[in-house]
């Protein structure tokens, strides 16, 4: 209460000062800091981004930190970027393939799961600072994507309630007044064909309206048995720039994905040798499926009032059609058999999120002033319809089976699925109609500068409202708390430190999410500090951090294997370490990505006493990745590119104490050549063959990484 009050107060003193001192606010005064912070036109808030003239790995600035655009080193928090000429050399197609190169960030599971400091992520999404929904089981295409962006630790006080590790916000290519295009085309390993597009230019000769266009269309197969994905992107955007004044973007998405529920790789019962059967094994049968369309909208405005003054605001209209139908473990009838079961929903979503503020430049005294007040609010509504099958004339009536399978000498044949009939079992996520998921949030934020020091201090109210049976209409008014400090060592290098408070509420209930008993919200609190610069005459950024973060009511699977869904909530868990990053050009030529994070993260309380003291499942305590890229600018080999790295993880619990997943390193390189407008270049990936696993809930149902593999690119660009 008495940090809530002196906030208030806080806040107050910045208001009453607009109010009092409208000289300083508008007049400004002689001395260098006034000059700096009062007379400075504001920009608008803009998230495009036009490109730069020299490739690198390095993002300086974001707006996703504090919702003001300003140098990342200026943001009392961690955020991390994987910007698109990383993407492109690695050639990473989905969020999952570009999650892996931030410090800190890995595979919680095989679906679109992250461990984010030490804790699972699977609502951690945003498309250009607005919510989304995550449906957990497919990755996004990264057609339309020109960053991604990762803020560690909770946002909740700028962007409502957060998954407590961090968020991730996908920035989208905005269009730009130079005309251009690019055409790619790629083949690869298990018959894996992609094709993208990229148009951009302006429309009018006054370059006042600009367009682009992206599209992309992604097919193969995979090393796991009947895995199969086939994916198409369009992705149009529109921009309006009548003056310096206004701006108008809007950007659409419609992917649509046909591809398999792929639960893992089973092991054998009692067996935790993770190599007890082979890692191509599935338990997917011919004709099962998993079919979703994503459709995406959003329209966002940036008004500068004065020159002080300015307004956004963005609206994000999102719409998912899930359908899937599959077969699944039920049980086990030998050591190395199975019963199986079958399971089909039709899940529907559609979830608008508005986000709007205003932000307001203004100085008293020597103290310069970025106020910014706004008002969020997201509406989820999800109409889950789930069915559970059987075969009672071979199994019996309330039996749940269907068939059975060996996993030793497994046997694909199409199931006599027009034969099943619904089964008795039923739970709580199978028929949720017009649930209801409502937040929305009130919140202000005052970054005050006086010479090297920089104060950012935020307040939100938090006004959550779950309608859905399950979560007993839960009611939630959280105060969310914000402080963060940054000290100007020298003029490219910051210190700061951060105070943050999370809030993560039930979620309409999804397949994907199933609770034995009412939610409780999440709580999460971060203390971090740490350093970031820009070296090497500013080509270089590296930051290093010191977190620790404190999570209570932690949701992880059940582990139970008939129900692979059921999730419970643990009492308490801590995650605090160390993370380190360098991204940038060494030389103009030597480009470099590199990211290390140890993390301990430990079960601290628990209904089961013999959890408290271990590691959370799926936290490596070392981990980390790094790719170096060496560009041919001259002579006759010029525009000939050699690039390499690595990823790498420890050892790692699973909610199983007796399944262990072991530590690996896997290394991938490339060779790219660029002539006049032609590309050619040539990917291998785990080029030692590792065998590993990128993530597991126990010896059932865990997701092995992929073998060596090679990808084959041609570029053109007009």
């Amino acid at each position: 209460m008495a940090a809530r009050k002196y906030l208030y107060i806080l806040f107050a003193a910045s208001l009453a000062a607009v109010c009092h001192y409208p000289a300083l606010a508008q007049n400004g005064d002689s001395t260098k800091t006034r000059k700096d912070t009062v007379r400075r036109p504001i920009t608008l808030q803009k998230v495009e981004v036009t490109g730069r003239p020299v490739s690198s790995f390095r993002n300086s600035s974001s707006s996703f930190g504090a919702k003001i655009r300003e140098p990342v080193i200026d943001i009392p928090q961690s955020v991390s970027t994987v910007n698109k000429e990383l993407i492109q050399d690695k050639m990473e197609f989905t969020l999952k393939d570009a999650a892996d190169n931030v410090a800190g960030v890995g595979q919680y599971s095989g679906y679109d799961e992250y461990t984010i400091r030490g804790f699972r992520a699977e609502n951690a999404r945003d498309i250009d600072g607005l919510r989304g929904y995550n449906v957990t089981y497919t990755s996004p295409l990264l057609v339309n994507i020109e960053r991604v962006e990762i803020i560690k630790g909770p946002t909740a006080t700028l962007y409502g309630n957060c998954d407590p590790g961090g968020t991730i916000n996908l920035v989208t290519k905005k269009p730009l007044n130079t005309a251009g295009a690019w055409f790619s085309m790629y083949r690869g390993s298990w018959d894996h064909f992609r094709a993208e597009a990229d148009v951009t230019g302006p429309v009018n000769t006054k370059k006042t309206w600009l367009y682009r266009f992206n599209a992309g269309y992604d097919d193969g197969n995979s090393f796991r048995d009947h895995v199969f994905s086939g994916t198409y992107m369009f992705a149009p955007a529109f921009s309006f720039d009548p003056n310096d004044k206004l701006s108008l973007n809007a950007n659409f998405s419609v992917s649509h994905i046909s591809t398999v529920l792929d639960r893992g790789q089973p092991g054998l019962e009692n067996d935790h040798n993770l190599l007890s059967t082979p890692v191509s094994l599935s338990v997917i049968q011919p004709g099962d499926y998993l079919h979703e369309t994503d459709i995406a909208s959003i329209v966002s405005l940036n008004y500068r009032i004065s020159a002080k003054l300015s307004f956004y605001a963005g609206y994000l209209d999102y719409i998912t059609r899930q359908d899937v139908a599959e077969h699944g473990i039920n049980s086990y009838i030998s050591p190395d058999s199975v019963a199986l079961c079958y399971t089909a929903w039709h899940y529907p979503t559609t979830t608008n999120t508005l986000n709007s503020y205003f932000t307001y430049r203004f100085g008293t005294g020597s103290i310069g002033h970025r106020l910014l007040f706004g008002y969020d609010r997201v509406r989820s509504s999800v109409n889950l319809d789930q069915q559970y099958y059987e075969l009672p004339g071979e199994f019996g009536q309330g039996s749940g089976i269907v068939g059975t399978l060996s996993l030793l000498n497994p046997q694909y044949t199409r199931r006599p699925v027009a034969q099943y009939q619904p089964s008795g079992y039923d739970d709580d996520a199978s028929d949720v109609d017009d649930d209801v998921y409502h937040t929305q949030g009130v919140y202000a934020q005052d970054e005050l500068s006086l010479g090297k020091l920089k104060l950012l201090a935020g307040i939100c109210e938090e006004f959550y409202k779950g309608d859905d049976d399950s979560a007993g209409s839960l009611k939630e008014t959280v105060f969310l708390p914000r402080i963060g400090l940054v000290y100007r060592i020298t003029p490219n290098v910051n210190w700061y430190a951060t105070y943050n408070k999370g809030f993560d509420p039930f979620e309409a209930a999804t397949s994907a999410q199933v609770f034995d008993q009412p939610f409780k919200p999440i709580i999460s609190r971060l203390w971090e500090t740490g350093i970031k610069g820009n070296i090497l005459d500013q080509r270089l950024y590296a930051s290093l951090a010191i977190y620790r973060l404190t999570v209570q009511n932690v949701a992880v699977n059940a582990n139970d294997l008939s129900n692979p869904d059921l999730f419970v909530q643990q009492g308490e868990n801590r995650s605090q370490g160390a993370e380190a990053e360098l991204a940038g050009n060494i030389l103009p030529d030597l480009s470099v990505m590199l990211a290390y994070a140890h993390c301990v993260a430990k079960v601290t309380k628990s209904d089961v006493p013999s959890q408290i003291g271990t590691l959370v499942e799926n936290a490596p305590v070392n981990s980390g990745s790094g790719w170096i890229r060496y560009t041919r600018s001259k002579g006759k080999l010029k525009g000939l590119v050699l690039s390499g790295g690595y990823t790498f993880a420890g050892r790692r619990n699973t909610l199983d104490p007796a399944t262990v997943l072991p530590g690996y390193v896997v290394f991938s390189g490339g060779v790219r050549y660029s002539y006049k407008r032609w590309m050619l270049a040539l990917n291998v990936n785990n080029i030692t063959g590792e065998t590993y696993w990128s993530g597991a809930y126990n010896n059932i149902y865990k997701w092995p990484g992929e073998p060596r593999n090679c990808m084959l690119g041609l570029g053109f660009r007009l």
